[in-house]
């Protein structure tokens, strides 16, 4: 069946400082593959979708023309200012439903999987399930581990797709351990596939305040109408309100490598349990389960047991010192 894809790549990855930066952030990272990760997902979703499409801020149009080549410029959707993944995906929607109602994968462009013919079969089957009712279908991953940093959806029992009862954001460890657990919760992949038409009309419901700035962007374009649409991540939202959303299982070693511990497993430690992330030779004796990241940006060493705390200690060398 027709589907289309619709790349979401205008993310900051500061949790992978000084890796990922302002200037090059986590989507053009490498991260010790031959590509980045923009062309991974690319190469990823193009095989599944008769159109690909690439939403990102306009600062980072000549970095994805770099990594995407053969990427069309009707194709490249750029946004003025950064207004989260709300924005992102209903002015795509917006574009994508004056070409038809075929369903569209909205898919992050800095995220991995190792088995990529088992995702597309997960995306073709989300597509069908779009394409034959009224329901926005994401992708939810069956948890390896209690996870305090992703987000969960509880699921109703069944098969190949299934009911979403409830979204849960980034739960405590409590939380996170009975979902572990008992079964009934996924990570959500913050994958999400839909006809435009039912999208529009979710967030009608759901957020019409955002979907209404979206229209006036849409309808007369310029960076002060883009930076009236009020910043809110798509989740919050649309989903957490939506009265018809199913979820397909997806088992295809996805990670976000939206920390240094996912980018670990990925790409393994040390014997001493480190990660050293590096250019040049880096010596550490002495250091266990630590982060050893070097880059143009700075040096980050980090004990992964205080990783939770990147954001604050980018947020403080990154203040203006007087």
């Amino acid at each position: 069946m027709t589907m289309r894809g619709l790349l979401l790549a205008g993310g900051a990855g500061t949790r992978l400082w000084p890796l990922s930066t302002e200037e090059k952030p986590k989507q053009f990272l490498r991260l010790g593959r031959e590509t980045s990760l923009l062309q991974e997902a690319y190469r990823r979703v193009r095989p599944a979708a008769g159109r690909v499409v690439v939403a990102t801020a306009a600062r980072y149009a000549e970095a994805t023309r770099r990594e995407l080549p053969d990427l069309a410029a009707a194709d490249l959707f750029l946004e003025p200012s950064r207004r989260n993944t709300g924005a992102a995906i209903l002015c795509a929607a917006l574009v994508l439903a004056e070409s038809g109602d075929e369903p569209v994968a909205a898919v992050p462009a800095d995220q991995t999987v190792s088995d990529e013919a088992a995702f597309r079969r997960c995306l073709e089957l989300a597509a069908e399930a779009a394409q034959a009712g009224s329901a926005i279908v994401i992708l939810g991953v069956p948890p390896e581990r209690p996870e305090t940093e992703y987000g969960y959806v509880e699921v109703e029992a069944g098969g190949a797709t299934r009911r979403v009862r409830r979204f849960v954001e980034k739960p405590a460890r409590a939380a996170a351990e009975e979902y572990w657990r008992s079964g009934a919760f996924l990570w959500n992949a913050g994958i999400f596939v839909f006809r435009p038409s039912i999208l529009l009309d979710a967030a009608a419901g759901a957020a019409p305040e955002l979907l209404e700035a979206c229209r006036r962007y849409h309808e007369r374009p310029s960076p002060e109408a883009f930076g009236r649409i009020p910043a809110i991540s798509f989740d919050h939202a649309v989903m957490e309100k939506a009265e018809n959303v199913m979820c397909v299982p997806c088992e295809a070693g996805w990670s976000d490598v939206g920390s240094y511990r996912a980018l670990r497993e990925i790409r393994g430690a040390d014997a001493s349990g480190n990660l050293i992330v590096s250019d040049r030779p880096v010596v550490a004796p002495g250091l266990r389960d630590t982060i050893v990241a070097v880059s143009g940006e700075g040096l980050l060493v980090l004990p992964f047991a205080r990783e939770g705390e990147i954001r604050e200690l980018v947020a403080a060398v990154r203040e203006p010192r007087r």
